[in-house]
């Protein structure tokens, strides 16, 4: 049996630059890949205009995954019959009146919701222009925030978050308030979708550099990290997971050859 390779990859950090968000020296080798029929889906906490920008600046057209798992995009690209837009979560208007309703005071009130932040903070906490924050924050289904208790609150804080039907991502510079999606399951979605049609063996790669990417690696046939200073092999207990030396971006395009070589 022929096989079809998928790469589901994070942005920040992961295939973009962690500092100034650039891939441009990574990105004859994106569109290598994809010449080669080799499918590669953003898996992302970035929202739908964030990924449309990063697809125009690719001068590419890919079906992704936004919001950390809570939609998926563009999946009539690889076949006509396939939905343009799955919806996997429920809003964020609803998202936060649950959280509102079943989520103590004494954890809400040591949330900073980055939406209602001044401009100067917002550009400080994210880093992005002032054009790219209006489409960072033009969210659907998630709910970016700070919370400011300790280490001990932290964790009571998820878990009170979990017992109310929700779920808290943690990336590199915020949290986000989410329905119980992830990325790994709406990979896992995507994957089910393209089983229907495929007549080739599929084979996953994950590529990430965070928490909020472990699942999605996890869950992937060969699991790859980009070098993150601030996030050890000690820390993600996968066996079998790729590293780069590099950070990102030239550490994605390393660990993906690695990758690929392993699968020949």
């Amino acid at each position: 049996m022929t096989s079809k390779i998928l790469i589901f990859t994070d942005l920040d950090g992961t295939l973009l630059d962690r500092d100034n968000f650039k891939f441009d020296k990574i990105i004859n080798y994106i569109k290598e890949l994809i010449q080669k029929d080799i499918y590669i889906i953003p898996n992302s906490s970035k929202t739908l205009a964030e990924i449309n920008n990063f697809n125009l600046e690719l001068d590419e057209d890919l079906p992704f995954i936004i919001e950390n798992g809570a939609a998926i995009y563009k999946l009539n690209l690889i076949n006509s019959s396939f939905p343009e837009k799955i919806s996997l979560s429920r809003e964020t208007s609803e998202i936060l009146k649950i959280f509102e309703k079943k989520v103590s005071v004494k954890f809400r009130s040591k949330c900073k919701f980055i939406n209602k932040l001044s401009i100067d903070k917002q550009l400080k906490i994210l880093g992005l222009s002032k054009q790219m924050i209006k489409f960072a924050l033009n969210r659907e289904y998630t709910v970016p925030l700070l919370f400011e208790g300790s280490k001990t609150e932290k964790i009571s804080f998820f878990k009170s978050v979990s017992d109310a039907g929700l779920s808290l991502q943690e990336g590199g510079r915020v949290i986000n308030l989410c329905d119980k999606v992830s990325k790994a399951q709406a990979m896992k979605k995507v994957i089910k979708i393209l089983k229907k049609i495929s007549k080739e063996e599929l084979i996953t790669i994950g590529v990430g550099d965070n928490f909020n990417d472990l699942e999605m690696l996890k869950n992937s046939d060969i699991p790859c990290l980009v070098f993150n200073d601030k996030f050890t092999m000690e820390k993600i207990n996968i066996n079998n997971c790729l590293v780069s030396k590099k950070p990102a971006p030239e550490g994605w395009e390393e660990v993906v050859k690695l990758a690929l070589d392993k699968i020949k």
